[in-house]
């Protein structure tokens, strides 16, 4: 409570000063397993927006609000909510639509090589905080290639499929640092779902993902968790896994899975991490970030001209 209080200080000072842009989490929509997503996207993005000269309020500083104010789900509505208690006219609104991942085989000569590439979407929304209305959307696209490191022989390998039926994960023991995939299939779309991921041994210890919405089309809704509660790494033991559904008046739990995080860290686990040195040599980041650019470049020119 005390960090939310400091942040509201902070960005008080701002008020009044220039066009004031907050930046939401970036909604992971890809079921593509990397870590980090939701907060490694959005400040590449407020790092852009600083660097054009814009007052940003950062995504960390509105899920510290929603904490503050003891809000349990995470979506838009939450993040505009936010956006007007912390005093921004914009509120930029990313997702990670989607990483698609492919094996290359370059035959020089007598020589094989293996590499990777990778494609990836994303788009954003540009919400008017003042007028309650969305001003514009975009989408970017971007590719990448890289080594076949460690990260990419695991994806080459490991189950992904979590839209089987019912409530899954991807594996039911995981390394600690490992991307824990959840999915649930609809049997009957279109609903508003979300999950949490909690201790057995202490409830309070729990994650709350972003709420994603069923459709005819798209009846599975997939969440990556990257094992972490906060800035605290989950410990080994057993966890549970708790879905919620929008009934119209209320969120009601409707199914529970659980797995187990044993000790020792796999030593490709930083590849997949956004923000680290070794995920910044992938081709994952090479797409994401082309995307992200070609999505700036679309963005830009809608955004008022800074006057700090």
């Amino acid at each position: 409570m005390k960090a939310f209080w400091a942040l509201v200080l902070v960005f008080c000072t701002f008020w009044g000063v220039g066009q004031t842009i907050a930046v939401a989490p970036t909604l992971d929509l890809s079921g593509s397993g990397l870590l980090n997503v939701e907060y490694g996207i959005s400040e590449m993005l407020e790092g852009k927006l600083r660097s054009a000269g814009y007052v940003v309020i950062p995504s960390r500083a509105l899920e510290s609000w929603r904490l503050g104010q003891g809000i349990p789900v995470r979506n838009p509505e939450i993040w505009k909510a936010a956006a007007q208690a912390l005093g921004a006219e914009l509120l930029i609104l990313p997702t990670l639509n989607s990483v698609h991942t492919a094996r290359i085989t370059l035959s020089l000569g007598f020589l094989v090589l293996e590499a990777v590439s990778a494609q990836a979407t994303v788009s954003a929304v540009l919400w008017d905080v003042s007028e309650n209305r969305e001003k514009a959307s975009f989408s970017g696209t971007g590719t990448g290639q890289g080594q076949m490191v460690p990260s990419f022989r695991l994806f080459l390998v490991i189950p992904w499929d979590v839209c089987l039926g019912g409530l899954r994960t991807n594996k039911s023991v995981y390394l600690q640092g490992e991307p824990v995939l959840i999915g649930y299939l609809d049997p009957s779309p279109s609903n508003d779902f979300y999950v949490t991921v909690e201790s057995a041994v202490t409830p309070s210890l729990s994650w709350t993902s972003s709420v994603l919405t069923s459709t005819a089309s798209e009846p599975c809704v997939r969440w990556t968790w990257d094992q972490m509660f906060g800035a605290t790494p989950a410990a080994p033991g057993t966890y549970l896994v708790k879905l919620y559904k929008w009934t119209g008046s209320a969120w009601s739990h409707i199914a529970t899975q659980t797995f187990v995080i044993e000790p020792g860290f796999p030593a490709w686990g930083l590849e997949l991490t956004f923000g680290t040195p070794e995920f910044a040599t992938t081709a994952w980041y090479q797409a994401i970030s082309a995307a992200l650019e070609d999505l700036w470049s679309k963005l830009l020119p809608h955004l008022p001209k800074p006057t700090l």
